[in-house]
C-alpha cells in the first residue's frame, strides 16, 4: 500500500483543491487546517442540483461530505439530530448523485464518532472512507492519503489543472516601497504577456495584483485602476466566481492588470475567514498567469502565514534602516512560529545604497535568507513619475530600477516555465510520506 500511495501522490500536480459540501463553518476551519499544507479547501453550501455542476467545474481532488448530524452548523457546540435521515439527508442525496454523475470522483464522509449514526448513513450512501473531526489532524491526512492511493489504483487520478503562480511580497513594514515594487512588477509582467513595447492589448488581463498592503489602496492608485470590487466583496461572492465575473466586475488598470484592493472600511476584513481567503486565491489562479500579492505593512499574522504558505514564492522586502531590520526579524519569527521555512523565502533589499550601512549580503547572511535582488535608491524618480500618473518604466524604461525588476521577472517567468508538474502537491505529499 505504501508504494501505491507514493505513486498516487507523485502523480498529483498543481491541482490542489478539496471541496467540503456543508454549511458547517467550524468543521470547515478544522479541515482547512488539517489539509492546508497540501491545498485549498473550498466550502460549498447549496442544493444538490446546484452542487453537481459546481463540483464538475472545480475538478477537486476529492469531495468531503458532512455526515456529522449537526443541525446548527454555525453554533460552536452544534446540536446533534436524533433523526439521521433529516440531518444527513442532504449528504446522502449528494453522495448518490455524485456517484452516479462522476463515478471516479473520490468521496470522503466527515463526522464525529460522538454521532455514529452519521458513519452508518455514509456507508449506506456508498461512502466508506470517514474523517472523524474529534480525532487528530494527522488521522484526517491519513484518510486523504489512503483515498487518493485508491483512486490511483483504480486509474482515476485527477486531471491536472493549470494554475497561475502566486508571488507574495511581504514588506516587513509600511513605507519601504513594497507597494511601488508590486505595482511595477505587475504592470511589467502584464506587458511581457500582452505585448512588450508598442500597442498593448489591455483586454487580455493575465496578471492580478492583490493590493493588500497598508496604507490601503496604494497599488490601485499607482496603476490608475478603475472599479470598487474589493477583496472582502470578492470573498463574499466566491461562489459566483467565473470567467465572466473576473473580466467584468474586478477593477482593471489602463495597462490591463486586474487589481483587488482592501476594502475602504478595513473592519470588513474581520468577516473574511482564512480558508475563504485561500479559496479565493485558488479560484483566481485559474484565470491569471501570475498573481502578485502585496502584503507591505499588513498586520494580521495568521492571514500572512496562510497566504505565504500557499504562495509559490515569498519575497521579503526590507531596506537598510534599523527599524526595517528589526521588523524583518519580527516577521521571520512570526512566520517560523506558524510554518517552517520551506525554501520559498527570498530577500529583496530595496532603496539600496552601500553608503547607508550594512551591505545586502550581510543582511542576507544575518537573517539566513537567499538574497534575490537589491533595488537601488530611486525615491526622487519614482515620486516624480507617480506625480505624473505614470510608472517609472513608462517614463524611463532603461532606469537601473527598471532593469533590476526586469531581472526579477526573467527569473519568475523562467521558474514558471521550468517548474515540472510534480512540483505541486504531489511532491510535498511524497516528502511527507517518506518521513514516516
Amino acid at each position: 500500500m505504501m508504494n501505491a500511495r507514493n505513486k498516487a501522490l507523485n502523480e498529483l500536480t498543481a491541482l490542489s483543491r478539496f471541496v467540503f459540501c456543508s454549511p458547517n463553518g467550524i468543521q470547515a476551519e478544522w479541515l482547512s487546517a488539517a489539509l492546508g499544507k497540501w491545498g485549498t479547501l473550498l466550502q460549498e453550501k447549496a442544493s444538490v442540483m446546484e452542487l453537481l455542476p459546481r463540483i464538475a467545474e472545480l475538478k477537486p481532488l476529492l469531495v468531503l461530505l458532512d455526515f456529522s448530524g449537526v443541525e446548527h452548523a454555525n453554533d460552536q457546540a452544534g446540536v446533534l439530530s436524533s433523526d439521521v435521515h433529516g440531518a444527513s439527508a442532504h449528504a446522502i442525496e449528494l453522495a448518490r448523485a455524485l456517484t452516479k454523475a462522476m463515478p471516479t470522483l473520490p468521496l470522503v464522509a466527515v463526522g464525529s464518532m460522538a454521532f455514529p449514526e452519521g458513519a452508518i448513513a455514509a456507508l449506506r450512501a456508498g461512502v466508506s472512507d470517514f474523517i472523524d473531526v474529534s480525532a487528530s489532524e494527522d488521522e484526517a491526512r491519513d484518510v486523504v492519503q489512503r483515498v487518493l492511493a485508491k483512486a490511483e489504483a483504480r486509474g482515476s487520478a485527477p486531471v491536472p489543472v493549470k494554475r497561475g503562480q502566486l508571488v507574495t511580497l511581504l514588506g516587513v513594514r509600511s513605507g519601504i516601497g513594497t507597494s511601488t515594487l508590486a505595482a511595477h512588477l505587475a504592470d511589467m509582467i502584464q506587458q511581457r504577456h500582452t505585448g512588450h513595447g508598442g500597442k498593448r492589448n489591455t483586454t487580455d488581463s493575465r496578471v492580478a495584483l492583490l493590493d493588500l498592503g497598508l496604507p490601503a489602496g496604494d497599488g490601485k492608485l499607482y496603476l490608475s485602476a478603475n472599479g470598487n470590487f474589493d477583496f472582502a466583496e470578492a470573498v463574499r461572492n466566491l461562489r459566483r466566481f467565473d470567467e465572466t465575473l473576473v473580466h467584468t466586475a474586478l477593477p482593471r488598470s489602463t495597462g490591463g492588470v486586474t487589481v483587488i484592493s482592501l476594502p475602504h472600511n478595513l473592519s470588513e476584513m474581520r468577516t473574511v475567514s482564512h480558508h475563504d481567503a485561500l479559496a479565493l486565491l485558488d479560484r483566481l489562479r485559474l484565470y491569471f498567469d501570475v498573481l502578485i500579492a502585496d502584503l507591505g505593512g499588513f498586520t494580521n499574522q495568521d492571514f500572512i502565514a496562510n497566504l505565504t504558505g500557499a504562495a509559490d514564492q515569498v519575497w521579503l522586502v526590507t531596506d537598510q534602516s534599523v527599524g526595517a531590520l528589526v521588523s524583518l526579524a519580527g516577521a521571520l519569527q512570526e512566520l517560523n512560529e506558524r510554518h517552517p521555512d520551506d525554501g520559498k523565502r527570498q530577500l529583496i533589499v530595496n532603496r539600496y545604497d552601500e553608503r547607508f550601512g550594512m551591505a545586502a549580503n550581510q543582511i542576507a547572511e544575518r537573517f539566513k535568507l537567499p538574497l534575490l535582488a537589491t533595488l537601488p535608491e530611486r525615491t526622487l524618480k519614482l515620486n516624480a513619475s507617480a506625480n505624473r500618473g505614470k510608472l517609472l518604466h513608462d517614463v524611463s524604461p532603461h532606469d537601473i530600477y527598471i532593469r533590476m525588476i526586469d531581472g526579477l521577472i526573467d527569473g519568475l517567468l523562467k521558474h514558471e516555465k521550468n517548474t515540472p508538474p510534480k512540483q505541486g502537491m504531489g511532491r510535498l505529499l511524497h516528502k511527507i510520506l517518506l518521513k514516516k
